[in-house]
């Protein structure tokens, strides 16, 4: 596309600049509108795209529109008419007294369609505000208390942008845009694979379970469906027999899917098998669009829990340090989702039972069982003083909006809730991370058990991390010897350690995609608050694949 001298005044940088002046008002529109002005404000209203000086820059604005890592949903931000307007030019299809303003429409469409795409990659197409509006409306449909701190990001600083325009450096701008960049690089090659995959082979259900050394037809159709996820090799033959090497790509299988890990086909494992594509596709866009909520990376030295993975990872200057299992809430009182600091720790810990467990769970179970109090140390306080109550004392307030006038307190010792140890990231939600007395839990597939804290598997692993950041240096006696003598103890930390909440359901680890249940139904939520697909309200489903609550402890932390 080159502008050829010899069209005098029709089509000089001048004539093109005052069409571009005018559409500038009357072409565009939205909330981009602003931003696009003041773009060309600062560049002195030239065009920015057209002519033989600005091709490379615009052949690298097209690559970028359609380059998954920028836009991972194929949006089409007007890049049909884009095309049209510079088939239309350069076949001549418009007069010579109208290619001004057609040249100026192209350059502003150009422009819009970057500032578009940096504002997807920035803060991408999810009404977040929709989604806090159903989280909050959960408390009144189902009784659940769902907290997640969000905040969207605002348009990126314009020089920036002007200047990646300017010096044709768009891809490292954009680049430098990228949300929690290593997560979100991760998650888009998944993508690519999954939409690659398309569709998978039905596979048969049978009420016989296949296993190693088993022949059928099935096993056939089995290899041929996990050789396409990479599970079974693919120069691995695809014959009837249940072999070695099929064993443990369904063993494989089974741990990216948190299926129980038996290296045997049965109705469960056929079930995750027979789930089509599409649904991994969408889980994966899903958890794309999360991460425009956070940084481009975290600290250099971080601790991140997540949720629906039941797991917690240790991370410093980019390294993966410490991996444990952790329980965390209920679905009726699911693990708020934020980010704080861990400060200091409390051994042998004593737990203030909040009024919200108090009337929720304590008053139920202490009027079946009057000796609870005493069978599990908790003490009951008014004020500074010890007092006893009964039963018909609490009666009045579980179903009152006043506060209960007594504080329970369990004391230290190996039936406290909170085990031996806790770590405290002070919050408004009273939730922290802390042993646990019910070690059973962990070994639990879906491990949802807790009102809201975060319970961690040998946290003692943690304690010795933590232990290089205290003001004074701590020998493994001199701790031994303060668990022993059953009194709490405080240890604070010189610097604190930050520690992330999130909900990421599809990640990546050790060349693995994982695919983990929607336990909260987040995923289901944003999904339906995505431009194009937005339900004003959303509905928990009667029947759902994970129940705890049936299975849930009374008065678990």
């Amino acid at each position: 596309m080159t502008l050829n001298p010899l069209h005098a005044e029709a089509l000089s940088i001048d004539n093109i600049s005052a069409h571009i002046q005018k559409g500038l008002q009357t072409r565009i529109s939205g909330q981009n509108k602003p931003i696009i002005q003041d773009i060309y404000a600062q560049t002195g209203d030239k065009p920015l795209w057209i002519g033989n000086q600005n091709k490379t820059r615009t052949s690298h604005l097209i690559q970028a529109l359609n380059d998954p890592l920028f836009n991972y949903k194929n949006k089409s931000f007007d890049q049909i008419s884009i095309k049209h307007l510079f088939y239309q030019l350069d076949n001549g299809e418009i007069s010579q007294a109208k290619q001004a303003s057609a040249y100026a429409k192209l350059d502003l469409v150009l422009t819009s369609s970057f500032v578009r795409l940096v504002r997807f990659i920035v803060q991408g197409d999810v009404d977040w505000n929709m989604v806090q509006e159903k989280l909050n409306s959960l408390e009144q449909s189902d009784d659940i208390t769902a907290r997640w701190e969000m905040e969207p990001k605002p348009f990126p600083d314009h020089d920036e942008l002007i200047s990646a325009i300017e010096n044709d450096t768009l891809y490292a701008y954009l680049t430098s845009l990228l949300p929690m960049e290593k997560r979100y690089r991760k998650l888009v090659t998944l993508l690519n694979d999954y939409r690659r995959m398309d569709k998978f082979p039905k596979i048969k259900y049978s009420k016989k379970t296949l296993k190693l050394g088993d022949r059928s037809s099935r096993i056939k159709e089995i290899k041929r469906r996990l050789q396409i996820t990479g599970d079974y090799p693919k120069k691995a033959p695809i014959d009837n027999k249940f072999d070695q090497t099929l064993k443990r790509a369904v063993m494989t299988y089974q741990k990216r899917y948190l299926i129980k890990v038996t290296g045997m086909v049965d109705r469960t494992t056929t079930y995750y098998l027979n789930l089509p594509a599409k649904n991994n596709i969408q889980a994966i866009i899903t958890n794309l669009d999360k991460t425009k909520l956070y940084p481009k990376q975290f600290e250099d030295e971080y601790i991140e829990v997540n949720i629906p993975d039941f797991n917690l990872r240790y991370y410093k200057e980019g390294e993966q340090i410490m991996k444990k299992g952790i329980v965390v809430g209920r679905i009726d009182r699911p693990t708020p989702l934020f980010s704080n600091a861990i400060r200091y720790m409390v051994l042998n810990p004593t737990w203030t039972i909040t009024d919200n467990l108090v009337k929720r769970d304590l008053i139920p179970v202490f009027r079946k069982d009057p000796m609870y109090l005493e069978e599990n140390n908790i003490h009951a306080f008014r004020g500074k003083k010890e007092v006893e109550v009964t039963p018909e004392m609490l009666a009045p307030y579980e179903k009152s909006e006043e506060k209960v006038p007594y504080r329970f307190v369990q004391f230290p010792g190996d039936n406290n809730a909170l085990g031996r140890v806790k770590f405290m990231f002070p919050n408004k939600y009273d939730v922290y991370l802390h042993d646990t007395d019910n070690k059973s839990l962990l070994s639990r597939r879906y491990k949802i058990y807790s009102s809201g804290c975060m319970r961690l598997e040998k946290p003692f692993d943690l304690v010795s991390l933590l232990l290089e950041h205290v003001r004074k240096s701590y020998s493994q006696n001199e701790i031994d010897e303060i668990l022993e003598s059953n009194e709490p103890k405080i240890i604070g930390l010189r610097q604190t350690v930050p520690i992330h909440m999130l909900y990421f359901t599809v990640y990546e680890e050790d060349g693995l995609a994982y695919f983990k249940n929607d336990i909260y139904l987040y995923d289901k939520i944003i999904e339906e608050s995505v431009v194009g697909n937005k339900k004003a309200t959303f509905t928990v489903p009667k029947k759902r694949m994970i129940s705890v609550k049936k299975n849930a402890r009374p008065l678990s932390n």
